[in-house]
């Protein structure tokens, strides 16, 4: 009999297993409580946002690599001066049996653009000079200029189209919840070209610690959200090298001036903060592969007329930006004796505790202390956001006036001409004259492209990292037949 045991303990846990693969993927997702909200009222968090593109659509999606494919727009054509985008809808409906018109559509999107939106995708839309319902099922968008990423803003969780009632037409409904836990189901009649094959999954919002040790103890299959703030517990916890995956990121990773007072009135003072800094350092003390610091705001050309713009002081080793970072500091003191302190705010996290020690060091050794402070009374803050599209305008114009104190007027009059072009070459000379005045501004301290790592269980074999940082979850599992 004893001789068994083995075996029945092998073929239990066999079964378990089994029975793990039939059940629902559980996804916990690095945020607070998963809730339905408007984007449109408030800007969700990441628990938020994947729950939206879970209940509701946007015109178009995201797939798991990051392309876009249809949502409630079966179809759609570019018109050949690029000044116009024609999308046709295909027959849905709403979760109580009315179809979906054009008309609704619009009005939703319309509402999404309007001056009392807080939509944070909003003033991305810019190039956006019309949309029109032409017919009951074609919606048209006339653009000020040719072919601009509008299809890749659309497909932003932030666009979906929810009805009045926050009701949605997404591959999944909420069927339960269960404190921070929702259950979600695959809808009762699948969409026009949606698999009936959907695995259920249950959807949790937790602290980074709580969801890393979830998934240690095999009681999740994934964790979405992960940042730089707790990248440091991934350094305790360890889990397997093949379950750590991580997403080309593009977008911002680094600290924006909200104060010009004292040292930082002056542009050449705001670019010591910029030179001082040993990213190579800072990334060492993360050691997160393929994580890379960077110089620039742009993290490529786009439609610029020139190369991303790099601050003057970049063509220096980091030997030379020390000495001349120095030397600044030593001439700013000559009027004003006074020790020179920098307030940041980071959010709260190991994360950060791990870059403030480093600007701590490395602006100390110019002469120039940094203390931490609140949101309300830093000086610089960091800010860490994935680009939504490949777009110059989104990063120039997050960074022409971070504050009301810190604006550059060259960049803001540039921008305001880029908007007002419908000439591809005078919009790229115009984002370009931004990119340089933004660079030399020293409004902006670029530190690295933001960090995004997920955990993802051998289970989920349709998860592909991409650039958009986003994994919808009707993406995550393809059914063994």
């Amino acid at each position: 009999m004893k001789h068994w045991l083995p075996l029945a303990v092998a073929l239990l846990t066999v079964a378990c297993g089994e029975l793990g693969e039939a059940g629902p993927v559980r996804v916990s997702v690095i945020g607070g409580q998963p809730t339905l909200v408007d984007p449109n009222r408030r800007a969700p968090d990441a628990t938020q946002q994947v729950l939206l593109g879970a209940v509701a659509e946007s015109l178009v999606s995201y797939d798991e690599t990051g392309q876009i494919g249809p949502g409630l727009a079966q179809r759609w054509i570019v018109t050949s001066d690029g000044l116009s985008t024609i999308l046709r809808l295909r027959r849905a409906q709403w979760p109580g049996g009315a179809v979906i018109s054009s008309n609704e559509v619009v009005r939703r999107i319309r509402t999404m653009l309007g001056s009392a939106s807080r939509n944070p995708l909003r003033p991305a839309f810019d190039s956006i000079e019309e949309i029109n319902p032409t017919t009951p099922e074609v919606i048209e968008f006339r653009l000020t200029t040719p072919r601009p990423p509008l299809l890749e803003l659309l497909a932003q969780p932030e666009a979906v189209i929810l009805s009045r009632k926050l009701e949605g037409t997404g591959p999944f409904k909420i069927v339960s919840r269960q404190g921070a836990t929702l259950r979600l189901e695959p809808r009762a009649v699948p969409a026009e070209g949606e698999s009936s094959e959907l695995t259920p999954v249950t959807l949790t919002g937790e602290r980074a610690a709580k969801a890393i040790a979830r998934f240690d103890a095999g009681e999740s299959d994934l964790v979405l959200g992960g940042t730089y703030l707790d990248w440091p517990l991934i350094a305790v916890a360890e889990p397997p090298a093949r379950a750590l995956r991580f997403d080309p990121a593009d977008g911002l990773f680094g600290l924006v001036v909200q104060r010009t007072d004292g040292f930082l009135a002056e542009p050449a003072n705001r670019q010591v903060l910029g030179m001082a800094i040993d990213r190579d350092a800072l990334l060492q003390a993360f050691n997160a592969p393929g994580w890379l610091g960077v110089l620039r705001v742009l993290p490529q050309r786009y439609r610029s007329a020139q190369e991303p713009a790099f601050p003057s002081w970049a063509a220096m080793d980091i030997t030379g930006r020390i000495a001349e970072a120095q030397r600044r500091v030593a001439a700013s003191q000559v009027s004003n004796p006074d020790p020179i302190r920098i307030r940041v705010h980071l959010p709260d996290g190991p994360g950060s505790t791990l870059v403030f020690a480093r600007l701590a060091v490395d602006w100390r050794r110019v002469g120039i202390e940094a203390v931490r402070a609140s949101a309300g009374d830093a000086d610089l803050r960091l800010v860490d956001r994935v680009a939504p599209a490949g777009s110059a305008l989104w990063y120039l114009d997050q960074l022409a006036c971070p504050s009301r104190q810190a604006c550059s007027e060259e960049a803001q009059t540039a921008l305001q001409a880029v908007r007002a072009s419908t000439s591809l070459f005078e919009r790229g000379t115009q984002l370009a004259v931004a990119d340089k005045a933004i660079a030399e501004s020293g409004f902006y301290v670029p530190l690295a492209r933001p960090l995004r790592w997920s955990l993802v269980s051998p289970r989920l074999n349709l998860f592909r990292e991409n650039a958009r940082a986003y994994h919808p979850l009707d993406r995550l599992v393809r059914q063994r037949r």
